[in-house]
């Protein structure tokens, strides 16, 4: 029971509290705050805790709102929304993932990703190019996703994140979603309702396709409480339904190869990059590969994911 209300104490005081609650404050009546599906996990074991408590809203524009904080290890807290809109709107999707070790340490995806071809991001682009240059952030794409995010992702991996600049960054740009939904009219044309249901399918395909986490999870809270998640993030209409999961797993930890470069990755390596935010965990794999290539690797370990760890992510050479 004590570590019970350690716990909760903890979650109410992470770094990323303050972000939920002005995300939701932000959205106001655009959400139906008082009707919601809530699921928590928590596992406890030699010391340490792995945890996860997350919230499914809803919206007159808004089909599914996911606001998930969770716990990998002590002091490594994140939160992850993605929240998408009903299809007869032509609305962005908001994807946050926010984690690491902040500030110093800090990894970081934001993004309203278009759900059509025909939708105008250049206000979500002034945004995301004054707080780019605010937080010293990179100004490139991340291959495995460019499909479906915006050009104007804001991003960093493992990397100083200054924590007012970010709260301010954070708040314009969900100020600038609700614009999109407050501008939103119904568009009844098939065709493009059809058009955004396929991207839509495809941006949650593609994230969770790229997730090796759910071993993780499956491991900590067992198989029911990792599909009950994977729904949360990725159900919907449209939705990855359970049998998608089935027929699309996550790879097995330890079964990453990349063929092209004659490279096999360990079972604890892949567990180590697995505990990074999802949507960053792609750009890490290629990386590692990358310099592992460099390095004439056949096998990739833990201890060489921590080499690179040492190179690209830490401050001074700290672990």
């Amino acid at each position: 029971m004590e570590h019970m209300i350690e716990a909760e104490s903890a979650l109410e005081s992470t770094p990323w509290a303050l972000h939920e609650r002005l995300f939701l404050d932000r959205l106001g009546a655009r959400l139906e705050r008082e009707d919601f599906s809530e699921y928590s996990a928590r596992r406890c074991a030699s010391g340490k805790q792995v945890f996860n408590h997350t919230r499914v809203y809803q919206g007159e524009k808004l089909d599914r709102v996911m606001v998930s904080r969770y716990s990998l290890r002590l002091g490594r807290w994140g939160l992850v929304i993605f929240a998408y809109p009903r299809l007869d709107y032509d609305l962005p999707a908001f994807l946050l993932h926010v984690g690491g070790q902040p500030p110093e340490r800090t990894l970081l995806t934001l993004d309203l990703a278009p759900c059509s071809s025909t939708l105008d991001l250049e206000s979500f682009a002034r945004v995301a190019r004054e707080h780019r240059a605010a937080l010293e952030l990179p100004d490139e794409r991340l291959p495995l996703l460019e499909s479906v995010t915006s050009p104007h992702l804001l991003h960093c991996t493992f990397k100083p994140l200054d924590p007012e600049r970010f709260l301010a960054a954070f708040d314009a740009v969900v100020e600038t979603w609700c614009r999109y939904i407050d501008q939103a009219v119904p568009d009844p044309d098939t065709k493009s309702k059809q058009a955004r249901s396929d991207r839509v399918l495809e941006l949650k395909r593609v994230i969770f396709e790229n997730d090796p986490a759910f071993p993780v999870f499956t491991q900590s809270f067992g198989k029911s409480m990792s599909e009950t998640l994977a729904e949360a993030a990725f159900g919907g209409t449209p939705g990855l339904a359970t049998s998608d999961f089935q027929d699309v797993p996550p790879p097995a930890v330890g079964s990453w190869a990349n063929k092209k470069l004659g490279l096999i990755w360990s079972a604890e390596a892949q567990k180590r990059v697995g505990e990074a935010p999802v949507i960053i965990r792609p750009m890490i794999r290629r990386l590692i590969e990358k310099e592992a290539a460099k390095d004439k690797l056949d096998r990739i370990t833990v201890e060489f994911v921590k080499h690179c760890e040492q190179k690209y992510w830490t401050r001074g050479g700290e672990a």
